[in-house]
């Protein structure tokens, strides 16, 4: 760069700085929105500006023409009671806003649209450093209207001198607690003038949901206690008390709809059963068979130690089925002279899962007990496999009056709801199963629970503490139980019928009672027996079987437990 050429660029560069200085020292003379340097940092903002100034400012942002006599004005809280409170607002106010602010309940008009097409360039001012209060510096002669709302004006009576506090209900926006105007009253002239405060909802107390009592149509509960007569024995003891034996004996006009049931028959075919008796079973098997209902099922179970099933599953009754059943009934044959029977194994295949409630499982047992007098066989049945299933299996056996572990065989059946056939005979079994599976073809209840209410005193009748078996049609029911009072009671037995609830109410008088034979007395002290069996097989109490023997020994029966 030549020498001519520097120079001309400083006078350039010169002359640009003093043009710039120039400039901005006249805009800070003249501008008004840097401040002037004549006022201390530390007077007030609103001397700065003029009286006049200041005056329209207030006027633009409250939209009211002020009083004329400004110094004199007295300033007005409360207006007529026909006059509502208007407040006009300059500055634009979001409408959810407004209704969130204290200002909601009044009575609000924007005048902003009005105050930009009047003023086009609204006269600016710088804000103050610090916050302020505008209320301080609202002059005298500036009218404050508040609303008087005529619901709540009232007529304070004479004897009344306590304030009174209204708090208006103010429905909620959401679940959070939101702030809220309760008002408290003042005694003025007459009358009650209300002072707005800022309060909070108290949170409602939950209420509480009381469960409904099911009418006897939803809980689908059927009476049936006309549709049973009762039969009542009693017989007296030695120490005074009763037993007595009830009898619910259904009407023939009764009609109820059976249950479906699946039959299991297991048969024993051990080396003890002995030629001719497993011959007589299986032609009373074949007997027994052609009773069973079309909606019904069944299977054939033959057992020594080792177990042979007609089918996988349980079958319906229909003519391939049948001819399949006999078929399987000609190859039984009897076990080596060595074999012996495992009656748990098969018993445990008859229980199953689950069982539905318009459903019954039956096992009918055909054996001659000798596989019981094995050591641990008793605990076995009476306790393992009574505890396995609870009730799902009703069980039935057929023995002989000879057989050496009859009464244990007894005991497994009353316990599991069923009951023990003796037959005299060999040719007898063929008739005592078929006596026995037109008793039980028609089930229709299950769960059969019983209890004794007594009306005058607590020492009357008890009910034997078993589960009730099921409930067939024709089939009498009997209730067994022990009083000490002759004095009347009310019986109620339920049960779950195919679909409904069972209900059966009777109130027993011991007026019209039937004097009981021996036989009675006898059949009490045996279910007790059972009890006291079922007991010792879970604790081992030996004091159990003494007690059952003692109970036995008056009527020379054998006690299970050797």
């Amino acid at each position: 760069m030549t020498l001519k050429h520097r120079k001309i660029f400083s006078g350039c560069v010169t002359a640009s700085t003093l043009l710039h200085i120039s400039a901005f020292c006249l805009l800070q003379s003249f501008g008004f929105w840097v401040y002037s340097s004549n006022k201390s940092p530390s007077s007030n903002w609103l001397e700065q500006v003029e009286k006049t100034d200041r005056d329209q400012i207030l006027q633009v942002a409250f939209a009211e023409p002020l009083s004329k006599n400004k110094e004199n004005a007295p300033l007005k809280m409360f207006k007529t009671e026909k006059e509502p409170l208007t407040i006009k607002l300059a500055t634009a106010v979001h409408p959810f806003e407004l209704e969130s602010s204290p200002l909601a309940p009044f009575k609000v008009s924007f005048a902003t649209d009005q105050f930009l097409i009047s003023h086009p360039h609204p006269p600016s001012f710088p804000l103050p450093a610090s916050s302020f209060n505008l209320l301080e510096y609202l002059p005298t002669d500036l009218e404050i209207q508040y609303p008087i709302q005529q619901e709540r004006v009232a007529t304070v009576p004479t004897h009344l001198e306590t304030p009174i506090t209204l708090t208006p209900q103010i429905p909620r926006v959401d679940q959070e607690v939101v702030n809220h105007f309760s008002f408290q009253t003042e005694e003025v002239s007459g009358q009650l003038v209300e002072t707005g405060t800022i309060g909070k909802i108290t949170p409602p107390l939950p209420t509480i949901d009381l469960p409904k009592l099911p009418s006897l149509d939803e809980l689908e509960t059927s009476s049936y206690s006309d549709s049973f007569e009762t039969e009542l024995e009693l017989v007296e003891q030695e120490d005074g008390k009763y037993i007595f034996a009830l009898t619910l004996v259904p009407k023939p006009y009764l009609n109820l709809e059976k249950m479906n049931q699946h039959f299991i028959f297991l048969i024993d075919k051990g080396n003890s059963i002995q030629q001719e008796r497993l011959h007589t079973t299986k032609s009373a098997i074949r007997k027994a068979l052609q009773e069973l209902s079309p909606e019904d099922t069944f299977n054939i179970v033959a057992f020594d130690s080792k177990m042979e099933k007609m089918a996988p599953q349980a079958v319906s009754p229909t003519k391939k089925t049948l001819a399949q059943a006999e078929q399987f009934l000609d190859k039984i044959h009897l076990g080596s002279f060595f074999s012996s029977s495992d009656l748990y194994k098969p018993l445990f295949l008859t229980v199953p899962g689950s069982v539905p409630v318009d459903e019954v499982y039956t096992a009918i047992l055909l054996t001659d007990s000798e596989t019981l007098g094995k050591k641990g066989a008793q605990r076995a049945l009476l306790n393992d496999w009574t505890e396995y299933n609870r009730g799902k299996v009703n069980l039935y056996a057929l023995a002989m009056n000879h057989d050496n572990h009859a009464s244990l065989l007894e005991a497994a059946s009353i316990l599991n709801k069923g009951k023990c056939i003796f037959s005299s005979t060999n040719r007898g079994l063929k008739r005592k199963l078929l006596k026995l599976m037109k008793s039980i073809n028609t089930p229709v209840a299950k769960n059969i629970s019983c209890v004794a209410i007594n009306s005058s005193s607590d020492c009357g009748a008890s009910l034997l503490p078993f589960d009730a078996p099921n409930l067939y049609l024709d089939q009498p029911f009997v209730v067994m139980g022990q009083t000490d009072t002759l004095d009347d009671f009310i019986l109620f037995v339920q049960g779950n019928l195919k679909g409904r609830w069972l209900n059966i109410k009777k109130k027993i008088s011991f007026a019209n009672a039937k004097k009981g034979s021996k036989s009675l007395s006898q059949e009490w002290a045996v279910q007790q027996a059972y009890k006291l069996y079922q007991t010792y097989s879970i604790d081992n109490n030996p004091e159990h079987i003494a007690e059952a023997k003692n109970l036995l020994e008056p009527f020379n029966l054998h006690l299970p437990y050797r």
